[in-house]
């Protein structure tokens, strides 16, 4: 089959731009929360919650009170009341099953939502790079006495360098109980971070998912 490059395009132009575009895709992908598997009580599919306590169980307590802050002004915002933990008990404390009951019913919540990591892996995406050529070779075909021939012709390679990319890919579950300490939905995300990127937008995007799929099977 005769090629159908342009003249100056290098034989193996598309196929490196082509792996190039998917590497964008990938880190793409990678740098946001992906949900895996959520599951609904047939009995409590469609029955929304009115209000609920917001328990972060992160190892970090500002990373607590980020995700509770945050679930509780979403849940806010489609009428459901949202009463974070962090602001009533420590995290500690909340291994006192009687006195993390009492809390709940005190607080007058009628469901308990819970997020804890469950797993956490590391994973590195390589791009090699690649030249590419614009229109024409590098070398000027011009005459070069004018200084927009220069110009023309500085532009015609492009090169990318090789990068390397690494995340963090966190396992995280999330669960939805009634007063009664029924589990009523569950759902497990992956959440991947790159090196440097902000905590709280990644939180923030975790918990968008989180809401969507709570409102996806009628439970807000």
């Amino acid at each position: 089959m005769p090629s159908t490059a342009k003249p100056g395009e290098t034989a193996n132009m598309k196929p490196t731009l082509l792996f190039f575009a998917v590497t964008v895709l990938l880190l793409t992908a990678c740098a946001s929360t992906t949900k895996q598997a959520s599951w609904t009580d047939p009995e409590n599919a469609g029955k929304k919650i009115d209000s609920v306590f917001i328990i972060g169980a992160a190892r970090e307590e500002l990373t607590r009170r980020v995700f509770e802050d945050d679930l509780a002004r979403r849940l806010t915002a489609v009428g459901v009341k949202g009463i974070t933990s962090y602001q009533h008990m420590r995290l500690d404390a909340l291994d006192d099953r009687q006195a993390a009951v009492g809390m709940v019913k005190a607080l007058g919540a009628d469901a308990v939502i819970i997020a804890q990591v469950v797993g956490e892996r590391a994973e590195q995406v390589v791009n090699p790079g690649f030249t590419e050529v614009r229109g024409r070779p590098y070398y000027p075909t011009h005459a070069g006495d004018h200084w927009h021939d220069f110009y023309r012709s500085s532009y015609s390679v492009v090169s990318r360098p090789p990068t390397v990319a690494n995340f963090q890919v966190v396992t995280v579950e999330t669960s939805l109980y009634g007063a009664d300490g029924k589990m009523i939905w569950s759902m497990r995300s992956e959440t991947a971070t790159a090196s440097g990127q902000a905590v709280q937008s990644t939180i923030e995007e975790f918990v968008g998912v989180v809401v969507d799929d709570l409102a996806a099977n009628g439970l807000i």
